[in-house]
């Protein structure tokens, strides 16, 4: 499963709003094959082999649900993710946590602090914004079989995160390419999706 695949379902958890051919764009995922960090030379505020992990889980399952309509569901790959980090227990984020261990994964890297300490902030406002959507998506019930159903937040706050540092890439870090400036349009497009 490629890690692109997941992180264009991150971009897409929290809000879906009436279709438009923009939005089935961007609900059938990323056009092109590279990752966030194929493109941005952006930290890994989680790391690499724990990342993959949740991938190789819950991939399949995440193309799948990319496809329901309604109430958004929550990512397994992003709950896979921060449980083994220790981030997250029964529906909550450890934000004093999370805050100290993205923070020290951008310790080498002043460029990068302001921007993952704002967006915390923000991604942790936007996901209390949307606590009704969260909260209803942690209700749902399989909808295939196999199917497993994760707490939404866990998606959220990673989605946030993820998205809206590799839309702020410095120029500096970005790899210019056609695959990647395709990557970027489709995360400028489906920003609010």
């Amino acid at each position: 499963m490629k890690i692109v695949v997941a992180f264009t379902f991150l971009a897409g958890l929290l809000l879906r709003v009436p279709v438009t051919a923009e939005d089935s764009a961007c609900k059938n995922g990323s056009p092109v094959n590279k990752s966030l960090w194929d493109c941005c030379s952006m930290p890994n505020l989680i790391n690499q082999d724990i990342r993959a992990d949740g991938h190789q889980k819950y991939g399949e399952q995440t193309m799948k649900q990319m496809k329901l309509e309604g109430t958004p569901r929550g990512c397994c790959i992003a709950e896979c993710q921060l449980n083994a980090t220790g981030l997250y227990l029964d529906g909550m984020v450890n934000r004093d946590e999370m805050t100290t261990m993205f923070m020290d994964a951008v310790k080498d890297a002043p460029v990068w602090q302001p921007m993952v300490r704002d967006l915390l902030d923000e991604c942790f406002r936007q996901a209390e914004a949307n606590k009704d959507i969260i909260a209803a998506g942690a209700m749902l019930e399989p909808s295939f079989e196999g199917e497993k159903i994760c707490h939404p937040i866990s998606g959220a706050i990673m989605r946030c995160m993820n998205k809206n540092l590799f839309l702020m890439c410095p120029k500096e870090s970005f790899n210019e390419g056609e695959e990647c400036n395709q990557l970027m349009d489709y995360f400028k497009m489906c920003n609010g999706i």
